[in-house]
């Protein structure tokens, strides 16, 4: 079982529905309204600011363990803090009242998983971030013009295809020292937290 191959599928899976959900349709088309736009600007910060405290969080117990997934972890969670305050910035310049970015109780949970995961089995999180820079990189480099500010999806257009070769090569240069139970597991919460996101997205 080879962990790349197992979350490819996974990455196709959750690209799949995804792009069936009607609000994604619409923000890929540039005709998404304005309510809509600051629903998907919340989930966006929400994701990005729980990644980076949690990838972060990895690098930490990883650094004794494996020195180069510990770098490879600190070097993501620097992008994932700049990626946040972008989600922000465009929520702003919007008109959107950030107070409603304190964090409702569906992303605390989220964010428990997250930082329980980082602790007990820090390469889960390779697996979460896998999913989010790989849909990422096939998604958003599809999206129309928006009428309103939207750095935060020009940004990953550009830059998530490369984040997506880069984490690819991160995993190949790990992978053969993983038991068949270390690639179940990252798989299985690869999946959890993919459903997390769609359960932080449709609280907002």
């Amino acid at each position: 079982m080879r962990l790349e191959e197992e979350l490819d599928r996974e990455v196709d899976q959750y690209l799949k529905k995804v792009e069936g959900m009607e609000e994604v349709q619409e923000l890929l088309s540039g005709k998404i309204g304005k309510d809509k736009y600051k629903k998907f600007l919340k989930t966006f910060y929400a994701i990005e600011h729980l990644s980076q405290r949690a990838v972060n969080m990895a690098s930490i117990n990883t650094e004794k363990t494996n020195l180069y997934l510990s770098k490879r972890f600190h070097i993501c969670a620097q992008g994932e803090l700049g990626h946040a305050e972008i989600a922000l910035k465009d929520l702003s310049e919007l008109g959107g009242n950030c107070h409603l970015l304190e964090n409702p109780e569906i992303v605390k949970e989220y964010d428990r998983l997250l930082q329980k995961e980082a602790e007990v089995f820090p390469l889960a999180i390779l697996g979460h971030s896998y999913l989010f820079e790989n849909v990422s990189g096939k998604l958003f480099p599809k999206h129309k013009k928006l009428k309103f500010p939207s750095k935060f999806i020009e940004v990953h257009a550009k830059e998530d295809p490369g984040h997506s070769r880069a984490i690819k090569r991160t995993l190949r240069n790990i992978e053969k020292d993983l038991s068949k139970d270390n690639v179940e597991r990252i798989i299985d919460f690869t999946r959890q937290s993919g459903e997390y996101l769609m359960k932080v997205f449709e609280h907002y």
